[in-house]
């Protein structure tokens, strides 16, 4: 007699191949959008699809609010530049039906608005690497010589100077 496995257990032994960065980031991300009180990660990850890159470019989802042991009754808080926030005021409802849309029922029923004046949405740029010294690049030549693949030694060679810059 021939056990069968669950559906789920079959999809991972049948497709075990690549995925995509979506699909990893996703599950990273959905971890932190979750403490924030999004349920669904679509809204943080669609804003701008979801209210259009206009108004994205100057509002971003801070977190979702749902009264005690209700999915339906929900406050979504947005930081807003100062000088927008009436005009997210003024369609309120038209942003409520397409965040609805992406739950699929009337999760969302009012937008609370912080302004702020600017939002965090920077990306952090790496600290600029330091320069090796004439000892620090004698030394990663010495650490390399004896390997006699040309390709092979160059790519070493940048790879250690490169570790060294960091420190």
């Amino acid at each position: 007699m021939v056990k069968r496995k669950k559906k789920s257990e079959d999809n991972s032994v049948r497709n075990p191949g690549l995925k995509t960065l979506q699909q990893s980031v996703l599950k990273i991300t959905d971890v932190a959008i979750r403490k924030r009180g999004f349920v669904e990660s679509a809204l943080i990850h669609k804003w701008t699809s979801i209210v259009g890159k206009e108004i994205a470019a100057w509002s971003v989802p801070n977190r979702l609010v749902f009264l005690r042991g209700s999915t339906l009754d929900a406050t979504l808080h947005l930081d807003v530049l100062s000088a927008r926030a009436l005009e997210i005021q003024h369609n309120e409802l038209v942003i409520l039906e397409r965040i609805n849309v992406v739950f699929g029922y009337k999760a969302i029923n009012k937008i609370a608005i912080r302004q702020v004046n600017s939002l965090s949405r920077t990306v952090k740029q790496s600290p600029t690497p330091a320069v090796l010294t004439e000892s620090e690049k004698s030394w990663v030549s010495d650490q390399i010589k004896n390997h006699s693949n040309a390709e092979l030694k160059n790519a070493l060679e940048a790879l250690g100077q490169a570790i060294l810059s960091r420190k």
